[in-house]
């Protein structure tokens, strides 16, 4: 941060790290908003400030839907280590989760065998056909930004509220904690903050009826495109009122009708909309963070990637031997977290 003489931030200094270029921003108030990384950033602002945050990873694995299952979730109360469990339908899945380990940012976030194993025994019990390690489709690994508090020692314990942190000196608010169920009203609070620090007078918040993009009350009709029903759900559920823009690319390109991978609804018009509108810069972006298809079958990821990249190669300018690297990476990541769960099973 660049700070005047009192110790304010008045700019920051920023890296883009596809072009490596260094700039600053400046800016009369600046939010701290990262997550597990709040701490470093508070570091910045104040070299004297203490640590709030103890990241927390939690694990999810995803599972074939058992066709008895139904649509409502099951929740075990209680595991032999006093956390709770859910499995819910979900996307044509069943997702179980979550675990409660302590990590840090620096920790590779991968669910291990022994997470994945836990998960399942609990579940089994509540089940007429168990799971095994095998039968995992897919899996996600994160942290969870929890804020220290009192003495508490274990991770389970600490609370999963938020906090809105203003620095006397530096001026950094930083919104430290919280959950994605509750962005809105975290955003409300940051911006009272820093409306407070501006001494600008505080507004009313208009986020508890702003509409998201794409969440017009009536669905579109893509019945007079040229694809399939599975494939229309598709993108109404992923893109809502957005969809026709998506198939819209298409009118310039036909080809871009074709699906990502057989026996999946996703289609390669798709890929090209994320970039142009949603900035997705890698395969991963796009199949994880975009379309959810690593999220659903990392088999039919693993099949898509090689598209995914040819398509990011001509938006993105990529050369032919970029576009095999970063298949060639995908691959190998989503084959490390398939042997970590379980070497046996894919050896």
């Amino acid at each position: 941060f660049r700070k005047d003489e009192q110790g304010k931030i008045t700019g920051a200094y920023v890296q883009d790290q596809e072009t490596k270029q260094s700039f600053l921003v400046t800016a009369s108030a600046f939010v701290n908003a990262t997550g597990v990384f709040s701490d470093h950033l508070r570091a910045l602002g104040d070299s004297h400030a203490t640590a709030r945050l103890r990241p927390s990873k939690g694990v999810h694995v995803l599972l074939p839907l058992p066709p008895d299952f139904g649509a409502d979730a099951l929740l075990i109360p209680a595991t032999e280590d006093g956390r709770i469990i859910f499995a819910v339908p979900w996307m044509g899945r069943l997702l179980v989760g979550t675990t409660e380990t302590e990590a840090g940012p620096a920790d590779e976030m991968m669910v291990t065998k022994e997470e994945a194993d836990y998960l399942l025994r609990h579940l089994n019990h509540y089940l007429l056909k168990p799971f095994q390690s095998g039968d995992i489709v897919a899996a996600i690994a994160g942290l969870r930004p929890l804020i220290q508090s009192g003495d508490s020692r274990a991770t389970k314990k600490l609370i999963r509220d938020y906090e809105i942190e203003v620095q006397p000196e530096s001026g950094l608010v930083s919104m430290l904690g919280g959950k994605w169920t509750v962005y809105r009203a975290m955003a409300e609070d940051a911006t009272n903050a820093v409306q407070k620090l501006l001494r600008s007078g505080v507004t009313a918040c208009r986020t508890r009826e702003f509409l998201l993009f794409g969440s017009a009350a009536q669905a579109p009709s893509l019945n007079s495109w040229p694809i399939s029903a599975e494939t229309a759900r598709h993108l109404v559920s992923k893109f809502g009122s957005e969809a026709t823009a998506v198939l819209r690319l298409t009118e310039e390109d036909p080809a871009l009708l074709a699906p990502l991978v057989d026996s999946a609804p996703q289609i390669r018009a798709e890929v090209v909309y994320c970039v142009r509108q949603e900035m997705a810069r890698c395969v991963e972006d796009v199949l994880s963070r975009r379309l959810g298809l690593q999220l659903f079958d990392w088999n039919l990821a693993m099949r898509a990637a090689p598209a995914v990249a040819e398509i990011l190669a001509r938006e993105l300018n990529w050369s032919t031997a970029r576009a095999a690297e970063e298949t060639h990476a995908y691959v190998a990541r989503i084959t490390r977290m398939r042997q970590e769960i379980s070497a046996a099973q894919w050896q």
